[in-house]
C-alpha cells in the first residue's frame, strides 16, 4: 500500500536567511524523501514567518483538519522544531491529533519511529530540548536588550519620529524635518497650555506627515511622543532609563517639565463634573452639542483652571458627536453663558401663562429624559472602546504589533473605557434619585414662587435639575448671541 505523505514546512522571519531552514531547502529534502520511500506527496503545508511558540498558523491547522478527515497516512518534517518548538504543542499532535487517525510521523534529518514506545519517547526528549532551545533564545534576547540599554544603544525596532538610521556609522541621527514636527508639539503642550487633540487638530491641518505607524495625528500619537524620554536623549528599558548614545531633539529640562505638567493634569478629570448647561447646550453654527470644558488660566503654571462650553465639533472628543469637521465657533466662557440663562430664569417665572404651561409639562414628564439619552451614548460609545480592544488584542495574538504597540495603542482606550463606566454607573444613581423624587405639582409652583430663595440655597446638582427642568435647549453662536428655549 502507497503511503499518501503531507510535508509540513515553518520558517519564522528570524530564520529566513538561516542555512538548512530556508523554505525551498526543507521542500526539496521532503520531496527527496517521499521518492526515496516510494510515497505519494499528497500536499505541502507551509507556514512562511509563523513562530514556533504555538499551533495558531493557518497551515498547521489546515494540516490537522486533514489529519482528522484520514486524508493523510503520514506527516514530514526536515526537523521536529518545524513542527513546534514547544513540548506540550508536540505531545499533543503525536497523541492527540496524529495517533487517533493512524497517521505516523517523520522527521527527515532525526531518526524517529512513532509506532514504537521508544520512539515515542524519544521524540518527547527531543520535544523538551527544543522548548528549551526556544526559550534560552528568547533570555538571551532578553538580556542582550538590557546590557543594550545600559550602554545607551538604539535596540532596534520602529525609528522614532525625528531620527533617521545611518546605514554606514550604524548610528541614530536626527532628520531635522522631522525633528521640528517633535519640538513644536513640547512647545504648543509646553508653551500654549493646549491639550493632545488640539495639538493633533493643528498638525492634522497644517498636513504635518505622520509618523509611519499612523494615517493621521491623533491625541495617543501626542501623547507617545510626550511621554517619550528617548527625546531627550534617553533610552528607556523596563522602566529604567539610562543615557543614549543618540542626539537629543529636546532639552532634558523640556521633557521633564512636560512630565509635570502632565502629572498635574492627569490629577484632574476634566468630566467628573457636569456643567450647569450640559446636555442642553448647542452649538448655534453647526447643531453639535457642546461639553464643558475646563482651561488652565496659566498654562505654564497649571493651579488654576476656567470653564469654557466647547462645540462637540471642533473638540472632537467624541466621533459620534461631530457634526461639522470645519465649525469654528469658538470656546464660550461657561460663567457668562450661564448668567444669561440663570437671569432669563427669574424673568421666566415671573410670566403667569409660563407658569402653568410649565407646570402642565413638568407633571408629564422626568428629569430621567436626559440622563437617559446620555446613558445610551455613554454605551454605545463603550461598546465602541471594546471592539477596538479587541481589534489590538487579536492583532497582537497574530503578532502583527509588538507588545509596546500593543502598550501605546490600548493604554488612552482603557482610560476612557474606564471613565465611561463611571459615567453610567453614576447616570444610573441619578436617575434612581429622579425617580424617587419626582417633582409634585406643589413642589414645582414652589420652586416658581420662591425662585430666589430656593435658587440661593440650592447645591451645584439641585441648580442643575432645576435648569433642566425648564430650559429645553441653549443654543449659542460665533457672534456669542445666545437663544433660550423654554
Amino acid at each position: 500500500m502507497i503511503i499518501s505523505a503531507a510535508g509540513y514546512l515553518r520558517v519564522s522571519t528570524d530564520e529566513q536567511a538561516e542555512h538548512g531552514v530556508s523554505l525551498p531547502s526543507q521542500k526539496s529534502r521532503i520531496i527527496a524523501y517521499c521518492q526515496s520511500q516510494g510515497w505519494n506527496l499528497y500536499d505541502l503545508y507551509i507556514d512562511d514567518g509563523y513562530s514556533g511558540k504555538n499551533l495558531n498558523r493557518p497551515a498547521m491547522q489546515r494540516l490537522i483538519a486533514d489529519v482528522k478527515e484520514q486524508k493523510i497516512g503520514a506527516v514530514i518534517v526536515i526537523k521536529l522544531d518545524r513542527l513546534s518548538r514547544r513540548q506540550k504543542d508536540v505531545l499533543y499532535l503525536l497523541e492527540d491529533v496524529f495517533e487517533p487517525s493512524f497517521v505516523g510521523f517523520k522527521s527527515v534529518s532525526e531518526p524517529f519511529d512513532t509506532t514504537t514506545p521508544f520512539g515515542k519517547a524519544a521524540i518527547g526528549m527531543m520535544a523538551v530540548f527544543a522548548q528549551l532551545e526556544r526559550e534560552t533564545i528568547v533570555e538571551r534576547v532578553r538580556e542582550g536588550k538590557k546590557e543594550a540599554a545600559k550602554q545607551g544603544r538604539f535596540m532596534g525596532g520602529p525609528i522614532a519620529l525625528g531620527y533617521k538610521f545611518n546605514r554606514d556609522t550604524r548610528k541614530l541621527e536626527i532628520n531635522e524635518m522631522e525633528a521640528e514636527t517633535v519640538r513644536f508639539i513640547f512647545s504648543e503642550y509646553l508653551n500654549s497650555g493646549k491639550g493632545y487633540q488640539h495639538i493633533a487638530d493643528a498638525l492634522n491641518e497644517r498636513h504635518t506627515p505622520t509618523p509611519s505607524t499612523a494615517n493621521q495625528w491623533s491625541r495617543g500619537t501626542i501623547r507617545a511622543i510626550l511621554r517619550n524620554a528617548f527625546y531627550a536623549g534617553f533610552v528607556e528599558h523596563k522602566g529604567n532609563m539610562n543615557k543614549g548614545e543618540h542626539p537629543a531633539i529636546i532639552q532634558e529640562e523640556e521633557f521633564y517639565t512636560a512630565q509635570k505638567i502632565k502629572a498635574i493634569r492627569s490629577s484632574y478629570t476634566p468630566n467628573a463634573e457636569s456643567g450647569l448647561l450640559t446636555g442642553i447646550i448647542y452649538c448655534g453654527e453647526c447643531g453639535a452639542r457642546m461639553r464643558m470644558k475646563k482651561v488652565w488660566k496659566n498654562p505654564r503654571n497649571p493651579v488654576e483652571k476656567v470653564d469654557y462650553y466647547t462645540c462637540y465639533s471642533q473638540d472632537r472628543s467624541s466621533k459620534s458627536m461631530i457634526r461639522d469637521v470645519n465649525c469654528k465657533c469658538g470656546h464660550k466662557r461657561a460663567s457668562e453663558i450661564e448668567m444669561a440663562v440663570i437671569k432669563s430664569l427669574h424673568e421666566y417665572k415671573q410670566d403667569p401663562i409660563i407658569l402653568k404651561n410649565t407646570m402642565d409639562k413638568l407633571l408629564k414628564d422626568t428629569a430621567n429624559e436626559h440622563i437617559t439619552k446620555s446613558q445610551t451614548q455613554a454605551v454605545r460609545e463603550l461598546d465602541g472602546i471594546k471592539k477596538k480592544l479587541d481589534k489590538w488584542y487579536d492583532a497582537f495574538e497574530k503578532e502583527i504589533i509588538s507588545a509596546d504597540d500593543l502598550v501605546n495603542r490600548i493604554k488612552d482606550l482603557h482610560e476612557h473605557r474606564a471613565y465611561l463606566e463611571g459615567k453610567i454607573l453614576e447616570y444610573d444613581k441619578i436617575m434612581k434619585v429622579n425617580t424617587s423624587q419626582v417633582a409634585t405639582a406643589k413642589e414645582i409652583f414652589n420652586i416658581l414662587t420662591n425662585f430666589d430663595m430656593i435658587w440661593d440655597g440650592a447645591t451645584k446638582e439641585e441648580r442643575r435639575q432645576i435648569v433642566l427642568s425648564f430650559v429645553h435647549s441653549v443654543t449659542i453662536d460665533k457672534a456669542n448671541n445666545i437663544f433660550i428655549k423654554f
